[in-house]
């Protein structure tokens, strides 16, 4: 038998010209699933923003008031769930360009600013008690950020194991007795209550609740890594064994009341909650990227890309939306004339997310 060793050498050189387009195809490639779960994240949270303070609106459409879970208990966690979808590949893009020391110094100010944002939009100036600033969406996520720099560099199994230990160690912590002084009556006093309990009365938990948020991200982080090369059924099966544990720790502590905060409550930010939130958000994502990146079945395009893509600028005008629709509407308003309202709210920040991307505007920290 004759080898044509020309051939040979053509086939080898062509072989390497396809492996050196697909790679770069890869690193250069936008997935839209992404784009897609992050407007689905920002739409939701516009629409639950928004109907929020009306009382009329079903239980259903509102946080669960401590145990249990409603599909607005999913928002913060898959808002949180979008940013480490990209959080490990932005991370060594930026990396690889730029070096470490400027990479890590890009993602502390970017996070920081987060949290600047969050503490100037909770910040009330005329209380009884002077300024106040309250706790929201973007101090948990600039905390988060923050938080998880440190450990980005690590491997994801070592990141997966730090996450892990760090859930059962917040889990204790949730069970810690504090004193806390009474200021609202005349003889002030104080009080002993679990940590647990304490940040049921903060929103989105509180600073104890926001150490549960960091924990949610580098877990992301551990199941996506670099989205370019992690295959995808591990980020579905990992969606699976997260959203079972959650479950199976809720139904542990339901009957026999053990260990306590077990249950999934959103309010207290419990490590189920934790669990089960990472879990569906994986799953969720991984049904987007079947549908949009694998199949391509809507031929690289969404209606929810243009919102995903400017999803930060959105968040931060969103407020306005709230506004409006308190002076349009009393708060005991139908919930169905509320809830129309929400809508529309929707589409008028999408149609502004539309506009912008026809013009190439985004607003990136």
């Amino acid at each position: 038998m004759v080898v044509n060793s020309s051939n040979d050498v053509n086939q080898d050189s062509n072989l390497v010209k396809e492996d050196t387009k697909k790679t770069q195809l890869e690193k250069g490639t936008r997935y839209l699933s992404i784009d897609v779960f992050r407007g689905l994240a920002i739409v939701a949270m516009i629409f639950v923003n928004v109907i929020a303070p009306f009382d009329k609106v079903p239980a259903w459409s509102k946080h669960a008031l401590d145990y249990g879970l409603t599909y607005v208990d999913l928002v913060t966690p898959f808002f949180i769930f979008a940013i480490g979808l990209t959080y490990t590949l932005s991370f060594n893009r930026y990396y690889e360009k730029n070096g470490w020391f400027q990479a890590f110094l890009r993602f502390i100010r970017r996070y920081a600013a987060f949290f600047g944002m969050g503490m100037i939009g909770t910040m009330f100036l005329f209380t009884d008690q002077g300024i106040f600033a309250g706790w929201g969406v973007l101090q948990a996520i600039g905390l988060a950020g923050i938080f998880t720099l440190f450990f980005i560099k690590f491997p994801r199994t070592i990141r997966f194991v730090i996450g892990i230990g760090l859930l059962v160690l917040y889990q204790y912590i949730l069970t810690i007795n504090v004193g806390m002084r009474i200021i609202s009556t005349p003889l002030g006093g104080t009080i002993t209550m679990p940590l647990g309990d304490l940040n049921f009365y903060d929103e989105h938990g509180g600073l104890i609740g926001g150490i549960g948020f960091c924990i949610l991200l580098l877990l992301c982080t551990a199941i996506i890594d670099d989205f370019r090369k992690t295959n995808k059924w591990w980020i579905l099966g990992m969606g699976g064994i997260f959203t079972s544990a959650g479950i199976i720790w809720h139904v542990i502590w339901k009957f026999t009341d053990w260990p306590p905060f077990g249950g999934i409550s959103k309010e207290r930010v419990t490590p189920s909650y934790i669990l089960l939130t990472v879990g569906l958000g994986a799953i969720f994502f991984w049904l987007l990227w079947f549908i949009y990146d694998k199949h391509q079945l809507t031929k690289n395009k969404s209606i929810l890309q243009p919102i995903g893509r400017n999803s930060l600028f959105i968040y931060i005008i969103h407020p306005i939306m709230i506004g409006l629709t308190q002076l349009i509407l009393h708060l005991d308003t139908h919930a169905a004339l509320v809830m129309f309202l929400g809508f529309v709210s929707v589409v008028i920040l999408w149609t502004v997310s539309f506009l912008l991307d026809r013009k190439k505007f985004y607003i990136v920290i």
